[in-house]
């Protein structure tokens, strides 16, 4: 990179490095990254039915009776019993209930749960790009923000060096008091677009650590190496850019995941036309006297069996839930095309506008180096006396925008390199 470019080095601080780190853990992020544990907790939940289901139950009741009178319906007769009495229920049971056919439902489910899970981790990673993205672009800004703050403080040192030109071709006779004049007011205005820069280094420092979720208490480290390096552009044509995108993006990945996720739930839905079948073993004891409960010797009972359930009718609900679910697979089908001619697009725009900003990097590169040169002739002319203040002014002027220029060329450069990344889906180079 040319030298017209400043610098900005400071102590150990914070680097781009540690704003990719940070921003794959921000907020958005981490809500992907949840919606990728609820996908793998439902899996596991769909994986369930395949495991056979037990259940336990046990339970002691008493039941007190005062006096009272019998009737016996049959006789006609009315009988008064005068004693109290309690009557026990102990009841210990174990049931074992294994599903063996529900019409392909429980491994499709389980297809489909896997399906899921793939969907939530390529929305993760896409979500992790655009944090990154986003996350770089504020860092840039940070860096552009603090390091226009050192050109205006260098445009103030120039002014400063006017003034005092001025001030001695004031005193040696050669200038009006005007150029003085001129040179102070020059200078104010230089020192307060200083002041109004800082206020920008600090919305913009502020603006990157809200998107990080991070406590503000680092300053920026040196400039990242790309700034101050060879001007770097990419040279794959855009067809081949295009390629790779389709074959690394995650949100390709993720959408066709959706598509397979809602084919599958056509499948399930279907399952519902068919029977199912399950065998069922049960362990019971009962007895209303403790003694006898207890005894292992007694009151066992075991059952088992097979049970078919099959719904013939269930007033057109299975076919509108397979219609519903057919017009969802179609719906995420229109969306994975839909995605691929956006992405499509997204990549060429990218490239577009990365390749545009070399160009105007390489520009401003030589713009700085022509604005040098035209100050350095007209402090020459001023102090030999051929020239005015005004065309001083115009040509300091003239290199701070020339080297804001240059330096928010070079950003938006890395901005735009961010952007195509994230378009591409990883690297591109």
């Amino acid at each position: 990179m040319t030298a017209g470019l400043v610098l900005l080095v400071l102590a150990a601080g914070w680097t781009l490095d540690e704003t990719k780190a940070a921003a794959r853990s921000n907020l958005e992020a981490v809500r992907a990254a949840l919606e990728q544990e609820r996908a793998q907790a439902n899996k596991k939940q769909a994986r369930s039915a395949i495991l056979p289901q037990v259940d336990l139950s046990l339970g002691a009741r008493g039941t007190f009776n005062g006096p009272r009178v019998l009737f016996n319906p049959f006789t006609q007769v009315a009988q008064q019993q005068d004693q109290s009495f309690g009557v026990g229920d102990f009841s210990l049971g174990v049931s074992v209930s294994q599903l063996i056919y529900d019409g392909a439902r429980w491994w499709t489910q389980i297809e489909q749960a896997g399906a899921q899970e793939e969907a939530a981790s390529g929305q993760l990673l896409e979500q992790q790009l655009a944090s990154e993205v986003e996350a770089v672009r504020r860092f840039y800004e940070w860096v552009r923000a603090q390091m226009s703050l050192a050109v205006l403080e260098a445009t103030v040192e120039r002014s400063q060096a006017q003034l005092q030109r001025a001030q001695a071709l004031f005193d040696a006779g050669r200038v009006q008091r005007r150029d003085v004049l001129d040179a102070q007011q020059n200078l104010g205005n230089d020192r307060i677009a200083v002041l109004r820069q800082r206020q920008v280094i600090v919305q913009a420092r502020a603006a990157l650590f809200i998107w990080l979720g991070a406590a503000q208490g680092a300053d920026l480290a040196e400039p990242p190496s790309a700034l101050t390096a060879e001007l770097r552009l990419p040279t794959a044509d855009d067809e081949a850019l295009v390629g790779r995108a389709k074959g690394q993006r995650p949100l390709l990945k993720a959408i066709d995941s959706r598509v397979r996720a809602a084919e599958l739930g056509v499948t399930i839905a279907q399952a519902d036309n068919l029977p199912r079948i399950s065998a069922e073993l049960g362990y019971a004891r009962s007895s209303p006297i403790l003694g006898a409960f207890v005894d292992p010797r007694l009151q066992h009972s075991l059952s088992g069996g097979l049970r078919l359930t099959w719904n013939l009718f269930s007033g057109f609900a299975t076919q509108a839930q397979i219609e519903r679910a057919r017009v969802d697979a179609r719906s995420q089908a229109a969306q994975l095309g839909q995605t691929r001619l956006e992405l499509e697009a997204e990549v060429r725009q990218t490239a577009a506008a990365l390749r545009t900003q070399g160009e105007i990097a390489a520009l401003a590169d030589g713009n700085v180096a022509l604005a040098r040169t035209q100050l350095e002739l007209e402090e020459q002319r001023y102090q030999a006396g051929a020239g005015s203040p005004l065309d001083v002014r115009t040509a300091q002027l003239k290199l701070t925008q020339a080297l804001l220029t240059q330096l928010a060329g070079r950003v938006d450069v890395e901005i735009a390199r961010a952007a195509l990344a994230r378009a591409v889906g990883g690297s591109f180079e």
